[in-house]
């Protein structure tokens, strides 16, 4: 077990902002709702040179193809991942742990972000050394927390929910 912890509440508020995030990816890819394909990633490979390992880049791609299908039949995702992340709090946040655990396409969601997350991160030093290219300037909670726990948060429910990168 981790020397750091990740309370309930983090882990809520972390699964379910990734999740609505990939919203905003999803829009920004290169194919098209009917024609979803790998290399429609918005990933620039050339912008983004040493932020990922090689070997896991394909993966990632499929990674990517399978939440941008998921986004494109249920894009009332969307909106229920903003509303329940508003709602979390430290009191309620075991019960939106397991709404989130019990709706399949948003699990979904919230595993594939973590393990790209640890593919493009696979050590806390990666992560504190780079930071998270993904972090827009206005998204206070990420950019409050890059630092070694964060990427522990991530770590660590990749073992509590056996999602490996």
């Amino acid at each position: 077990m981790s020397e750091y912890e990740t309370s309930a509440e983090n882990k809520a508020k972390i699964l379910l902002d990734e999740a609505n995030l990939t919203f905003c990816e999803t829009s920004e890819r290169k194919d098209t709702t009917e024609e979803r394909t790998l290399d429609g990633s918005p990933w620039d490979i050339g912008k983004m040179d040493g932020e990922f390992d090689e070997d896991d880049y394909q993966k990632i791609l499929e990674l990517q193809l399978e939440a941008a299908k998921i986004v494109d039949e249920h894009p009332e995702l969307e909106e229920k991942t903003s509303e329940m992340f508003q709602s979390v709090t430290a009191e309620n946040a075991e019960e939106v742990l397991g709404q989130i655990m019990a709706e399949p396409n948003l699990c979904d969601l919230a595993r594939i972000a973590v393990t790209i997350f640890l593919l493009r991160f696979p050590s806390v030093e990666s992560f504190v050394n780079k930071g998270h290219p993904l972090v827009l300037a206005m998204d206070e909670y990420m950019l409050e927390n890059a630092n070694a726990q964060n990427w522990q948060d991530y770590q660590n429910m990749a073992e509590e929910y056996k999602w490996s990168a």
